[in-house]
Protein backbone atom coordinates (compact mmCIF):
# COMPACT_ATOMS: atom_id res chain seq x y z
CA UNK A 1 0.00 0.00 0.00
CA UNK A 2 1.45 3.40 -1.00
CA UNK A 3 2.09 6.12 1.58
CA UNK A 4 -0.62 8.27 0.02
CA UNK A 5 -3.25 5.50 0.09
CA UNK A 6 -2.28 4.64 3.67
CA UNK A 7 -2.64 8.31 4.68
CA UNK A 8 -6.11 8.54 3.14
CA UNK A 9 -7.17 5.22 4.71
CA UNK A 10 -5.93 6.33 8.13
CA UNK A 11 -7.78 9.63 7.83
CA UNK A 12 -11.00 7.81 6.91
CA UNK A 13 -10.65 5.52 9.93
CA UNK A 14 -10.07 8.46 12.26
CA UNK A 15 -12.93 10.48 10.81
CA UNK A 16 -12.81 13.90 9.16
CA UNK A 17 -9.84 15.88 10.43
CA UNK A 18 -10.77 19.33 11.75
CA UNK A 19 -9.64 22.52 10.09
CA UNK A 20 -8.45 25.60 11.95
CA UNK A 21 -9.55 28.78 10.24
CA UNK A 22 -7.85 32.09 11.07
CA UNK A 23 -9.52 35.32 9.97
CA UNK A 24 -7.99 38.70 9.27
CA UNK A 25 -9.43 39.92 12.58
CA UNK A 26 -7.38 37.17 14.37
CA UNK A 27 -10.43 35.04 15.16
CA UNK A 28 -9.58 31.33 15.27
CA UNK A 29 -12.28 28.76 14.57
CA UNK A 30 -12.03 24.97 14.51
CA UNK A 31 -14.45 22.66 12.76
CA UNK A 32 -15.09 20.51 9.70
CA UNK A 33 -14.46 22.24 6.39
CA UNK A 34 -17.47 21.55 4.20
CA UNK A 35 -17.29 23.90 1.23
CA UNK A 36 -15.17 26.71 -0.19
CA UNK A 37 -15.56 29.05 -3.15
CA UNK A 38 -14.67 32.62 -4.09
CA UNK A 39 -17.56 33.90 -1.97
CA UNK A 40 -16.97 32.12 1.33
CA UNK A 41 -16.37 28.91 3.23
CA UNK A 42 -18.69 26.71 5.27
CA UNK A 43 -17.31 25.41 8.56
CA UNK A 44 -19.26 22.95 10.71
CA UNK A 45 -18.67 23.76 14.39
CA UNK A 46 -20.49 21.28 16.60
CA UNK A 47 -24.11 21.20 15.43
CA UNK A 48 -23.91 24.56 13.66
CA UNK A 49 -22.54 25.56 10.27
CA UNK A 50 -20.89 28.95 10.01
CA UNK A 51 -20.29 30.74 6.71
CA UNK A 52 -17.24 33.05 6.58
CA UNK A 53 -16.64 35.40 3.62
CA UNK A 54 -13.50 34.40 1.73
CA UNK A 55 -12.29 38.01 1.89
CA UNK A 56 -12.07 37.60 5.69
CA UNK A 57 -10.14 34.32 5.63
CA UNK A 58 -6.42 34.53 6.27
CA UNK A 59 -5.40 30.90 6.57
CA UNK A 60 -6.82 27.38 6.80
CA UNK A 61 -4.73 24.70 8.50
CA UNK A 62 -5.33 20.95 8.79
CA UNK A 63 -3.14 18.61 10.87
CA UNK A 64 -2.69 15.89 8.26
CA UNK A 65 -0.29 12.98 8.62
CA UNK A 66 2.93 13.73 6.76
CA UNK A 67 3.15 11.79 3.50
CA UNK A 68 6.70 10.93 2.33
CA UNK A 69 7.58 12.29 -1.09
CA UNK A 70 7.07 9.58 -3.69
CA UNK A 71 10.13 8.64 -5.76
CA UNK A 72 10.13 10.48 -9.04
CA UNK A 73 10.77 13.87 -10.61
CA UNK A 74 10.21 17.09 -8.67
CA UNK A 75 9.10 20.03 -10.73
CA UNK A 76 9.15 23.74 -9.92
CA UNK A 77 7.22 26.17 -12.12
CA UNK A 78 8.02 29.81 -12.75
CA UNK A 79 5.33 30.95 -10.29
CA UNK A 80 6.86 28.93 -7.44
CA UNK A 81 4.52 25.94 -7.66
CA UNK A 82 6.28 22.74 -6.54
CA UNK A 83 4.99 19.35 -7.64
CA UNK A 84 6.21 15.82 -6.92
CA UNK A 85 5.47 13.55 -9.87
CA UNK A 86 5.56 9.91 -10.80
CA UNK A 87 6.67 10.85 -14.29
CA UNK A 88 7.47 13.85 -16.47
CA UNK A 89 7.82 13.78 -20.24
CA UNK A 90 8.47 16.63 -22.67
CA UNK A 91 7.75 16.40 -26.38
CA UNK A 92 8.68 19.48 -28.34
CA UNK A 93 7.27 22.34 -26.25
CA UNK A 94 4.58 20.33 -24.41
CA UNK A 95 5.06 18.66 -21.03
CA UNK A 96 2.96 15.93 -19.41
CA UNK A 97 3.11 15.47 -15.63
CA UNK A 98 1.79 12.31 -13.98
CA UNK A 99 1.01 13.19 -10.37
CA UNK A 100 1.04 10.89 -7.34
CA UNK A 101 -2.73 10.49 -7.77
CA UNK A 102 -2.13 9.18 -11.33
CA UNK A 103 -3.85 12.30 -12.66
CA UNK A 104 -2.13 13.78 -15.71
CA UNK A 105 -1.51 17.48 -16.25
CA UNK A 106 -0.36 19.04 -19.49
CA UNK A 107 1.33 22.42 -19.71
CA UNK A 108 3.80 24.34 -21.88
CA UNK A 109 7.42 23.38 -21.16
CA UNK A 110 8.15 27.12 -21.06
CA UNK A 111 6.49 27.22 -17.62
CA UNK A 112 9.24 25.10 -16.02
CA UNK A 113 11.81 26.69 -13.72
CA UNK A 114 13.50 23.36 -12.98
CA UNK A 115 13.09 19.58 -13.05
CA UNK A 116 14.96 17.51 -10.49
CA UNK A 117 15.30 13.83 -11.41
CA UNK A 118 17.92 12.61 -8.91
CA UNK A 119 17.54 11.71 -5.27
CA UNK A 120 17.78 14.17 -2.41
CA UNK A 121 20.25 14.52 0.47
CA UNK A 122 21.27 17.53 2.60
CA UNK A 123 24.49 17.98 0.62
CA UNK A 124 22.78 17.59 -2.75
CA UNK A 125 19.98 19.92 -1.64
CA UNK A 126 22.53 22.62 -0.87
CA UNK A 127 24.24 22.11 -4.23
CA UNK A 128 20.93 22.27 -6.08
CA UNK A 129 19.93 25.46 -4.25
CA UNK A 130 23.26 27.09 -5.16
CA UNK A 131 22.76 26.26 -8.84
CA UNK A 132 19.22 27.69 -8.77
CA UNK A 133 20.62 30.97 -7.42
CA UNK A 134 23.40 31.12 -9.99
CA UNK A 135 23.22 33.82 -12.67
CA UNK A 136 22.78 32.14 -16.05
CA UNK A 137 21.91 32.92 -19.65
CA UNK A 138 21.46 29.28 -20.70
CA UNK A 139 19.68 26.19 -19.45
CA UNK A 140 21.81 23.97 -17.22
CA UNK A 141 22.09 20.20 -17.57
CA UNK A 142 23.00 19.06 -14.05
CA UNK A 143 24.91 15.85 -13.38
CA UNK A 144 26.00 14.23 -10.15
CA UNK A 145 29.51 13.15 -9.24
CA UNK A 146 29.29 11.43 -5.85
CA UNK A 147 27.92 14.19 -3.57
CA UNK A 148 28.88 17.05 -5.91
CA UNK A 149 26.67 18.57 -8.62
CA UNK A 150 28.20 19.83 -11.86
CA UNK A 151 26.55 21.34 -14.92
CA UNK A 152 26.80 21.95 -18.65
CA UNK A 153 25.20 25.10 -20.16
CA UNK A 154 23.10 24.76 -23.30
CA UNK A 155 19.50 24.50 -24.45
CA UNK A 156 17.11 21.93 -22.99
CA UNK A 157 14.94 19.90 -25.35
CA UNK A 158 12.80 16.79 -24.97
CA UNK A 159 12.58 14.52 -21.94
CA UNK A 160 11.63 10.84 -22.16
CA UNK A 161 13.95 7.81 -21.86
CA UNK A 162 16.66 10.21 -22.91
CA UNK A 163 17.20 13.87 -22.12
CA UNK A 164 17.82 15.93 -25.23
CA UNK A 165 20.24 18.81 -24.71
CA UNK A 166 21.90 21.13 -27.23
CA UNK A 167 25.51 22.14 -26.55
CA UNK A 168 27.16 24.52 -29.03
CA UNK A 169 24.42 23.69 -31.54
CA UNK A 170 24.99 19.93 -31.31
CA UNK A 171 22.07 17.79 -30.10
CA UNK A 172 23.13 15.37 -27.37
CA UNK A 173 20.68 12.62 -26.31
CA UNK A 174 21.71 11.56 -22.80
CA UNK A 175 20.41 8.58 -20.83
CA UNK A 176 17.90 9.82 -18.28
CA UNK A 177 19.55 7.99 -15.36
CA UNK A 178 22.76 9.98 -15.96
CA UNK A 179 21.00 13.33 -15.55
CA UNK A 180 20.41 14.73 -12.09
CA UNK A 181 18.18 17.55 -13.31
CA UNK A 182 17.59 20.49 -15.62
CA UNK A 183 17.55 24.14 -14.52
CA UNK A 184 16.04 26.48 -17.08
CA UNK A 185 17.32 29.94 -17.91
CA UNK A 186 15.36 32.81 -16.27
CA UNK A 187 12.16 33.64 -18.11
CA UNK A 188 9.33 36.03 -17.43
CA UNK A 189 6.26 34.25 -16.14
CA UNK A 190 2.90 35.29 -17.60
CA UNK A 191 1.13 37.72 -15.28
CA UNK A 192 -1.31 35.91 -12.99
CA UNK A 193 -3.04 36.94 -9.80
CA UNK A 194 -2.24 34.41 -7.08
CA UNK A 195 -5.10 34.27 -4.58
CA UNK A 196 -3.93 31.40 -2.42
CA UNK A 197 -0.97 29.15 -1.64
CA UNK A 198 -2.17 25.56 -1.30
CA UNK A 199 0.03 23.28 0.82
CA UNK A 200 -0.11 19.50 0.34
CA UNK A 201 0.61 16.70 2.80
CA UNK A 202 3.70 15.78 0.74
CA UNK A 203 5.17 19.26 1.28
CA UNK A 204 4.35 20.35 -2.27
CA UNK A 205 3.08 23.89 -2.78
CA UNK A 206 0.62 25.20 -5.37
CA UNK A 207 0.30 28.87 -6.33
CA UNK A 208 -3.44 29.00 -7.04
CA UNK A 209 -5.28 31.59 -9.11
CA UNK A 210 -8.54 30.08 -7.84
CA UNK A 211 -9.49 27.34 -5.38
CA UNK A 212 -12.78 25.72 -4.40
CA UNK A 213 -13.98 22.74 -2.37
CA UNK A 214 -17.10 20.71 -3.06
CA UNK A 215 -18.13 17.14 -2.23
CA UNK A 216 -14.80 16.41 -0.55
CA UNK A 217 -12.65 17.47 -3.51
CA UNK A 218 -10.55 20.58 -4.08
CA UNK A 219 -10.38 22.15 -7.51
CA UNK A 220 -7.15 24.18 -7.73
CA UNK A 221 -6.46 26.36 -10.75
CA UNK A 222 -2.92 27.44 -11.60
CA UNK A 223 -1.68 30.07 -14.03
CA UNK A 224 -2.11 29.07 -17.65
CA UNK A 225 -5.55 27.50 -17.07
CA UNK A 226 -4.03 24.41 -15.43
CA UNK A 227 -6.52 22.58 -13.22
CA UNK A 228 -5.79 20.04 -10.47
CA UNK A 229 -8.41 17.99 -8.64
CA UNK A 230 -7.31 16.87 -5.20
CA UNK A 231 -9.08 14.83 -2.48
CA UNK A 232 -9.57 16.99 0.61
CA UNK A 233 -7.19 14.85 2.64
CA UNK A 234 -4.24 15.70 0.42
CA UNK A 235 -4.50 19.41 1.29
CA UNK A 236 -2.85 20.44 4.55
CA UNK A 237 -3.39 24.20 4.36
CA UNK A 238 -4.48 27.22 2.37
CA UNK A 239 -2.80 30.58 2.84
CA UNK A 240 -4.76 33.58 1.55
CA UNK A 241 -2.46 36.20 3.09
CA UNK A 242 -0.33 36.96 -0.01
CA UNK A 243 -0.60 40.64 -0.91
CA UNK A 244 -3.09 41.29 1.89
CA UNK A 245 -1.15 40.76 5.09
CA UNK A 246 2.38 41.38 6.34
CA UNK A 247 3.54 39.99 9.67
CA UNK A 248 5.96 42.22 11.56
CA UNK A 249 8.30 39.26 11.93
CA UNK A 250 8.62 39.27 8.12
CA UNK A 251 9.67 42.92 8.00
CA UNK A 252 12.95 44.63 8.84
CA UNK A 253 12.55 47.80 10.93
CA UNK A 254 13.72 51.01 9.26
CA UNK A 255 15.24 51.94 12.61
CA UNK A 256 15.92 49.83 15.70
CA UNK A 257 17.22 50.96 19.09
CA UNK A 258 17.83 48.59 21.98
CA UNK A 259 19.47 49.26 25.33
CA UNK A 260 21.61 46.32 26.55
CA UNK A 261 21.21 44.90 30.05
CA UNK A 262 24.46 45.07 32.04
CA UNK A 263 26.36 45.40 28.73
CA UNK A 264 24.85 42.15 27.48
CA UNK A 265 23.68 42.51 23.85
CA UNK A 266 19.98 41.89 23.25
CA UNK A 267 17.74 41.96 20.23
CA UNK A 268 14.14 41.43 19.25
CA UNK A 269 13.34 37.82 18.38
CA UNK A 270 11.19 36.88 15.39
CA UNK A 271 8.50 34.24 15.91
CA UNK A 272 9.98 33.46 19.34
CA UNK A 273 9.59 34.97 22.78
CA UNK A 274 12.39 37.07 24.28
CA UNK A 275 13.33 33.90 26.17
CA UNK A 276 13.93 32.10 22.87
CA UNK A 277 10.96 29.79 23.45
CA UNK A 278 7.70 29.58 21.45
CA UNK A 279 5.34 32.53 21.84
CA UNK A 280 2.73 31.49 24.42
CA UNK A 281 0.07 33.81 25.86
CA UNK A 282 -2.81 32.66 28.01
CA UNK A 283 -2.02 29.03 27.20
CA UNK A 284 -2.19 29.60 23.43
CA UNK A 285 0.86 29.15 21.22
CA UNK A 286 1.39 31.55 18.34
CA UNK A 287 3.55 30.75 15.33
CA UNK A 288 4.23 34.39 14.38
CA UNK A 289 5.12 37.48 16.35
CA UNK A 290 7.92 39.33 18.13
CA UNK A 291 9.59 38.73 21.49
CA UNK A 292 10.66 42.07 22.98
CA UNK A 293 12.68 43.32 25.96
CA UNK A 294 12.09 46.68 27.68
CA UNK A 295 13.92 49.67 26.20
CA UNK A 296 13.29 48.47 22.65
CA UNK A 297 12.15 50.93 19.99
CA UNK A 298 11.23 49.78 16.47
CA UNK A 299 10.21 51.97 13.54
CA UNK A 300 8.64 50.54 10.38
CA UNK A 301 8.06 52.46 7.16
CA UNK A 302 4.65 51.32 5.92
CA UNK A 303 4.02 54.21 3.47
CA UNK A 304 0.27 54.35 4.00
CA UNK A 305 -0.19 50.92 2.39
CA UNK A 306 -2.05 49.28 5.30
CA UNK A 307 -5.35 50.00 7.00
CA UNK A 308 -5.07 48.09 10.29
CA UNK A 309 -2.55 46.71 12.79
CA UNK A 310 -3.64 43.71 14.83
CA UNK A 311 -1.81 41.73 17.51
CA UNK A 312 -2.19 40.00 20.87
CA UNK A 313 0.07 41.46 23.57
CA UNK A 314 1.13 40.22 26.98
CA UNK A 315 3.97 38.89 29.11
CA UNK A 316 4.95 35.44 27.89
CA UNK A 317 3.59 32.52 29.92
CA UNK A 318 7.15 31.25 30.48
CA UNK A 319 8.23 34.48 32.24
CA UNK A 320 8.67 34.28 36.02
CA UNK A 321 5.67 35.50 38.03
CA UNK A 322 7.31 38.56 39.55
CA UNK A 323 5.84 41.87 40.62
CA UNK A 324 7.00 43.70 37.56
CA UNK A 325 5.48 45.20 34.43
CA UNK A 326 6.33 46.37 30.93
CA UNK A 327 4.97 49.36 29.04
CA UNK A 328 3.89 49.03 25.41
CA UNK A 329 3.33 52.17 23.36
CA UNK A 330 2.38 52.12 19.65
CA UNK A 331 2.40 55.30 17.57
CA UNK A 332 1.63 56.20 13.98
CA UNK A 333 3.43 59.20 12.46
CA UNK A 334 4.20 60.40 15.99
CA UNK A 335 0.57 60.13 17.17
CA UNK A 336 -0.17 57.77 20.07
CA UNK A 337 -2.44 54.90 18.99
CA UNK A 338 -2.12 52.54 21.97
CA UNK A 339 -0.51 52.52 25.41
CA UNK A 340 -0.81 50.00 28.25
CA UNK A 341 1.18 48.19 30.91
CA UNK A 342 1.42 44.41 31.11
CA UNK A 343 2.31 42.24 34.11
CA UNK A 344 3.14 38.53 34.34
CA UNK A 345 0.11 36.31 34.82
CA UNK A 346 -2.36 38.83 33.41
CA UNK A 347 -4.59 37.78 30.50
CA UNK A 348 -3.25 38.88 27.11
CA UNK A 349 -4.96 41.79 25.36
CA UNK A 350 -6.01 42.01 21.72
CA UNK A 351 -4.88 45.11 19.82
CA UNK A 352 -6.73 46.44 16.75
CA UNK A 353 -5.59 49.83 15.44
CA UNK A 354 -6.62 52.03 12.51
CA UNK A 355 -3.60 52.76 10.29
CA UNK A 356 -5.29 54.52 7.37
CA UNK A 357 -2.84 57.09 6.01
CA UNK A 358 -0.07 56.16 8.48
CA UNK A 359 3.39 56.19 6.90
CA UNK A 360 5.57 55.26 9.90
CA UNK A 361 4.66 52.83 12.66
CA UNK A 362 6.62 52.95 15.93
CA UNK A 363 6.60 50.30 18.66
CA UNK A 364 8.17 51.07 22.03
CA UNK A 365 8.58 48.59 24.89
CA UNK A 366 9.84 50.13 28.12
CA UNK A 367 9.89 49.63 31.87
CA UNK A 368 6.54 49.73 33.60
CA UNK A 369 5.79 51.91 36.61
CA UNK A 370 8.07 49.73 38.77
CA UNK A 371 11.08 50.65 36.59
CA UNK A 372 12.42 47.12 37.00
CA UNK A 373 13.86 45.05 34.18
CA UNK A 374 13.23 41.56 35.51
CA UNK A 375 10.83 39.20 33.76
CA UNK A 376 9.45 41.88 31.40
CA UNK A 377 9.36 39.51 28.42
CA UNK A 378 6.69 41.07 26.23
CA UNK A 379 5.14 39.09 23.37
CA UNK A 380 3.61 40.92 20.46
CA UNK A 381 1.99 37.77 19.10
CA UNK A 382 0.30 37.41 15.71
CA UNK A 383 1.37 41.00 14.96
CA UNK A 384 0.27 41.84 11.42
CA UNK A 385 -0.51 44.68 9.06
CA UNK A 386 -3.56 44.26 6.82
CA UNK A 387 -4.68 46.18 3.74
Amino acid sequence: MSALVWSLTLTTLLGALPAEVETISSERLTGELLELNDQGLSLKIGDETRVIPTAQVLEIRRALPVVPLPPGPRVELLDGTRLSCKEVTITRDRATLTLSTDAQVQLPASRFASIRLGESSPTLDDGWKNLLQRERKNDLLVVRKDEVLDFVPGVAGGLAEKVVFLVDGEELPIAREKVYGVIYRPRNAPAAKIVCQVGLATGDLLQATAVSLSAGEFLVKLAGNIELRLPIDQVSGLDFSAGRVKYLSQLDPRDKKLVPLFDLPRDMLRDRSALGSPLVLGGQTYTRGLGLFPQTRLRYRIAGEYSRFRAVAGIDDAAPRLKTSALLRISGDGRALFEAEFAPGEPPRPIDLDLVGVRELEILVDFGADQLNIGDFLDLADAKLTK
